[in-house]
């Protein structure tokens, strides 16, 4: 067995059930891990506050990746170990690209969330869309025009979503491809997330890894989508959940069960306890 020290996870997906919250089984899991003397950190597409509410159960409460790597901040101190902003002048092409298909948008700053809309009746859904979705206690901060807040922003990143027209996606995700000095990925089938370039959730990890002395060998990530892809990729150990996206179990070295039914505490009762469990 693997000598681990790090446990790196998604969120969505991946460690939180289908109520988007952690299930008994994956906490019961990471704390028997954490007993052993393994750090445990999440490392996700959602805004940091959106984050924090969830690592509450662990004992030693390690910085959370968020912003899908864009930055590395710690849930109690606030302290931040590393940030990467988009340029402004960036920041303003994007917007142009985007506001050409009429799409929505998020914009994650170093310090709130920042939602575009054009009506009122828009305003209602994505606030019940966001409530269901990822109920969580993240202040979202809705205005019709972003570009003034966005001038005077710390930008980490954009979450463009589109849940009727998925093509228009593609189409922006074209555009944008020749826009300098960014990345694009996406965490679930109606969005993209864009982030300045070389954030994204690989090099989080390996910058947190070197900052605790941790051998890439000595890591396991849990992802599920594209935006987990580098951090898989980078681990030791990379495991994809059952309900992952293909391209993700592809580079996995194991695939697990799906996040509904625990899939990362079965992976760690497997793999790291060595507990055989009957469902």
């Amino acid at each position: 067995m693997k000598n681990y020290k790090l446990i790196v996870t998604d969120m969505d997906g991946t460690v939180l059930g289908e109520d988007h919250k952690i299930t008994e089984e994956n906490k019961s899991a990471l704390k028997e891990a954490e007993k052993m003397g393994i750090k445990v950190v999440f490392a996700t597409g959602r805004f940091h506050d959106s984050a924090k509410e969830h690592v509450t159960f662990l004992d030693d409460t390690m910085p959370i990746i968020s912003s899908n790597g864009s930055i590395i901040k710690h849930p109690i101190t606030n302290e931040v170990l590393y940030s990467k902003f988009i340029d402004k002048d960036i920041c303003l092409k994007i917007m142009d690209i985007i506001d050409e298909y009429n799409l929505r948008y998020q914009v994650y700053t170093d310090e709130k969330i920042l939602q575009k809309y054009e009506t009122e009746e828009e305003k209602k859904f994505m606030k019940e869309f966001i409530q269901k979705n990822f109920s969580d206690k993240a202040e979202i901060i809705f205005k019709k025009d972003l570009r003034e807040d966005v001038k005077n922003s710390n930008v980490l990143k954009f979450n463009v979503m589109e849940i009727e027209k998925q093509d228009l996606l593609d189409e922006v995700r074209a555009d944008l491809q020749f826009v300098n000095n960014i990345e694009i990925t996406s965490s679930w089938k109606g969005n993209l997330e864009i982030m300045s370039e070389g954030s994204h959730k690989g090099n989080a990890v390996e910058y947190l890894s070197k900052l605790l002395k941790i051998d890439r060998e000595q890591i396991m990530a849990f992802g599920d989508n594209y935006n987990d892809l580098s951090m898989i990729e980078f681990a030791g150990t990379g495991v994809a959940m059952g309900n992952a996206e293909e391209d993700v179990k592809k580079i996995a070295n194991h695939i697990t069960d799906k996040n509904g039914n625990s899939g990362v505490a079965k992976a760690i009762n497997d793999l790291i306890l060595q507990k055989v469990v009957t469902a």
